[in-house]
């Protein structure tokens, strides 16, 4: 098992994510409970996004978990960055929040929101928790120990991710958008870019040259987290450009969902295929927090040609 130091503490990442992974529960029942009644006190930010009251009791349960949890280690959360408590990130170990991703879906009765916990060390992500309340999914991830695993809280069934034989469409690169957030004509031409020929080995396009057929299929993240299918094997890509700022996403968006792909073998990149850090840049304020425009390259894809490494097993 692996461990990460940090201030004099030694913390072993599998258990770390099992407890995140208790945390994102409590804090999925308080969102079900809100949802249930029917009171969601829903206003506007400064940003002009929703928050709700279940936004802000999932926050307080999530904050307190990893406080108790993890009591040196920063927190940075959405919902306190946009109180203006941005905490010292500058030790590069700390975890991120979103304890409601996908407010507008909850809010307009979707099932596209989650709850999102992450951990970055030295500024790469560590470990990753997503779950789905509606859905009562979980998905788990330790990069270091290469876990990534889905459960099915409904079924009690868990599925490991690096276990599963996936294949790559029959040349077809499956691609995930996001309509509602993101800057489509950007990412199709992108990846328009990228269906042609390339010489250029150190760039990200020859990860995305298509197999024979020379085919694409787009779909919206629909109902799921949009990092899911691609570390599923139901998807190869998932490209972002922000629409409203025309960057990526806070990263407390992104780093959960990085763990994810990175534990099943995949990789986060730039548009011109540098792999994403979380480095706060120098600005004191939210812009400081966001990523660049980025690709979730599923495992699959990324391992195309090589032999399938075995997967380990995960602590129970």
């Amino acid at each position: 098992m692996k461990t990460i130091d940090y201030k004099n503490e030694t913390y072993t990442l599998q258990d770390l994510m099992l407890e995140a992974c208790n945390i994102a529960r409590e804090a999925s029942d308080v969102i079900q409970d809100i949802r249930a009644s029917g009171v969601l006190g829903a206003d506007q930010k400064s940003d002009q996004s929703i928050v709700t009251l279940a936004d802000v009791a999932a926050e307080e349960v999530v904050m307190a978990g990893l406080q108790k949890l993890t009591p040196n280690i920063p927190i940075l959360s959405e919902e306190q960055v946009e109180a203006g408590n941005i905490p010292d990130l500058t030790g590069g170990t700390y975890w991120t929040i979103d304890p409601l991703d996908g407010t507008q879906d909850f809010v307009e009765g979707r099932n596209g929101y989650a709850v999102l916990i992450g951990l970055v060390h030295e500024e790469k992500p560590v470990l990753g928790v997503i779950y789905q309340p509606s859905k009562s999914k979980l998905y788990a991830a330790s990069v270091p120990d290469k876990i990534a695993f889905m459960q099915d809280d409904q079924y009690q069934d868990r599925s490991d991710l690096n276990a599963q034989d996936h294949t790559d469409a029959h040349g077809v690169v499956r691609t995930i958008v996001n309509y509602g957030a993101g800057d489509i004509e950007k990412v199709f031409n992108f990846l328009e870019e990228h269906r042609r020929k390339s010489t250029d080995h150190s760039s990200a396009a020859n990860l995305f040259k298509i197999n024979k057929q020379d085919m694409l299929s787009m779909r919206d993240r629909g109902d799921n987290y949009v990092f899911c299918p691609v570390a599923e094997g139901k998807a190869e890509l998932y490209a972002h450009v922000s629409r409203s700022k025309g960057d990526g996403a806070p990263f407390w968006d992104v780093v959960p969902g990085h763990a994810l792909i990175a534990a099943t073998g995949g990789r986060m990149v730039d548009f011109e295929g540098e792999e994403i850090t979380y480095k706060q840049r120098k600005q004191k304020n939210k812009m400081a927090l966001r990523t660049v425009p980025y690709v979730a390259i599923a495992g699959h894809q990324n391992r195309r040609g090589q032999k399938k490494p075995t997967a380990p097993k995960f602590k129970k």
